[in-house]
This record gives C-alpha cells, structure tokens and sequence, in this order.
C-alpha cells in the first residue's frame, strides 16, 4: 500500500461479482474495507469476507439516509454498485445508477473522503467500429439505458473532482472470472446445451478483462494521485476475437456448439424480441436484444495505453489462462449445486 494511501474505505456492491472481488482483494491488501450489500443476506463469500475482519453492512443507496451513515469515517469510496442489464425500464437505470451515485457523490464528499472510485464500463462508447479505441473515443449513440446511465453516472463523478476529494473512473470492458454468474457463466450454460455464444461466426474482436486484473487496477487508481479527475479504459490488452474465446471455452468444457444465427438474422430477431417483450410488458429480458446483437456484430477493441502510462497498469493473466480458470470454477459451482 502507498504511503499516505486510504486505509479506510467502503465498497458498494459487495454482494455482486465485481463488487465481491475488489472488496476481498482490497481486504487482502490490508485496506480496512467496509463492504456494503443490499441482498436480504450476504452471500457466502462476503459473509466469509466479514470472518476475516472486514465490516458488512446492508445499505439501501436510494436512502439519504443508510448512504450518509455508511460513508461516516471512512477515507474512500469504490463504488461498484449498480443495475447492469440491457433491459428494464430507463426510470429504473436513472435511479440505481445516475441517481444513486449522485447521492454516494455528494455524501462522501461532505463526510471528508479523500478519493471516490467509480467502476464505470467500457460500453458507454456505444457499439460500432472500436479499433484500440482510446478513451478520446470513438462514441457511438446508446442502445440500452444501461449505457446512457453508465455514461451519466461518470459524467457525475468526474465533475465532482476537485480540492478535498479526487476522483476516478475504470471503465472496464467484459469482466469476467469465477462467480460470474450473470455473463459468462451463462453462456458456458448455453455452450452445453449447443448454443455456440456468437453471431455470424464470431469474428469481431472483443475486448475481456481477468476480475483479479481489475483489482488491481482498483488499487492503482486508489493510490495514484495521477489518476485524479480522469477515466481509464481497461482490458487485457489483448487483441482477441468472440470465435476464440467462444472455441476455447467449448474445448475446455469438451462440448460441441452447434446454434449460430448469421448476423442479418439475428438483428430481425433480436427486433421482433425487443419490440414483442415491450408491447406485452413482459419482465424478464429477451434471449436476445439489440444491445446483444450489437455487441457481437461490431469490432470492441480499446487501448490500455493510459492505463499503463498514468498507473502502470500491465495486466498479468491472458484470456486462455483466465478463461481456464473460470470455466474450472463453472464446474465447481455446477457440481457443488448438483450435489
């Protein structure tokens, strides 16, 4: 840890994936973590996290209230916490997102806290032709209020940046790793049951990042006072295409995907779903959507090189090794489950 560094700190979103990781990784590097949740109770994890010393407590972020209590004495904020779907209402986005961080802001700031972290995500660049991408852009126009309250979210942190409180944004593309349940884990379902994860071949590039490569991110940008006021896009810095991970994800599960809709196909019918799950109201998010289908059909390449000159961000685990390590962890969980 840095001298002079936060040793206090909170994380929001403690109970998700994200969240989970970086509140037990900074844990493990002697940072004294509050970890917030909002599930009725903690997941195993997080309840193992509070055994080994580090603070739970279940806060409600739309509260003025529980968010300036769990902000009291603490010298940073991560704040990782947030609705992250392509679909549900845009009200609901701007409220959990937008809304949510905007309090966090404003709390954290008032109770003297000296750095406030935002997970943003590399999808507010929109979907279209990302070539090393730089933070400078190119932008594309949202499909989903995900990505506007994401990018709105962000636009809101980095102008609270000033005297008394610096602040950062990551904005991490496909994170992924063991217990993510809500991506990769699913389309490793998908895989098994001869769903092949890709559109059109798979032969857009993609960009994913390794969780543990994420936590470290984390610290860096806590303990850099290079990092004040400026966003970080961050990747394995890898140039990898969704046919490769997809390919070896099925080799690594010994599985044989056959289902693969061609593009032109695929976007009819992620319209038609869109339009259809809209018109009767239905809750749940389609098997596909526009936000899908766009991710898959256009090339989704970012440049580190800020990262790496601003915080000497160098990513340590490549997209073989962490895809290994996540699909042994899938046959973990999955058997544990079974049993």
């Amino acid at each position: 840890m840095a001298e002079g560094a936060a040793r206090r700190l909170l994380v929001t979103g403690a109970s998700g994936f994200i969240g989970g990781w970086i509140a037990r990784g900074l844990h493990e590097r002697g940072y004294r973590v509050r970890a917030l949740y909002r599930r009725e109770r903690p997941p195993e994890r997080l309840a193992e996290l509070a055994a080994a010393g580090a603070e739970l407590i279940r806060v409600d972020l739309t509260s003025e209230a529980e968010v300036r209590s769990a902000v009291s004495a603490q010298e940073a904020v991560v704040h990782a916490a947030g609705l992250v779907s392509d679909w549900g209402p845009a009200e609901l986005f701007h409220r959990l997102n937008v809304e949510a961080t905007e309090r966090l802001l404003s709390e954290a700031r008032a109770a003297g806290c000296r750095v406030f972290l935002y997970i943003g995500s590399a999808a507010v660049h929109g979907f279209g032709p990302h070539h090393r991408s730089t933070e400078q852009g190119p932008y594309y126009p949202p499909v989903s209020a995900y990505q506007a309250s994401k990018r709105q979210a962000e636009e809101a942190v980095l102008a609270a940046d000033g005297p008394g409180m610096r602040t950062v944004v990551l904005r991490p593309a496909d994170v992924y790793g063991p217990g993510d349940t809500n991506i990769f884990y699913r389309m490793l379902a998908g895989q098994e049951k001869g769903i092949r994860a890709t559109l059109g071949g798979g032969r857009r590039l993609t960009s994913v990042v390794y969780i543990e490569d994420l936590v470290r991110v984390v610290v860096l940008a806590l303990e850099r006072e290079e990092a004040a006021g400026e966003v970080f896009n961050i990747t394995s810095g890898e140039r990898v295409s969704w046919g490769e991970l997809m390919g070896y994800t099925s080799s690594l599960l010994g599985v044989h995907p056959w289902f693969e809709l061609p593009l032109p196909l695929a976007w009819v019918l992620a319209g038609l779903l869109t339009g259809g799950y809209r018109l009767f109201r239905i809750r749940r998010d389609p098997p596909l959507t526009l936000y899908r289908w766009a991710h898959l059909a256009y090339d989704f390449d970012f440049s580190i090189e800020k990262a790496r000159r601003l915080l000497g961000y160098e990513p340590q685990v490549d997209w073989r090794e962490g895809l290994r390590r996540t699909v042994a962890a899938y046959r973990e969980d999955r058997a544990r489950t079974r049993s």
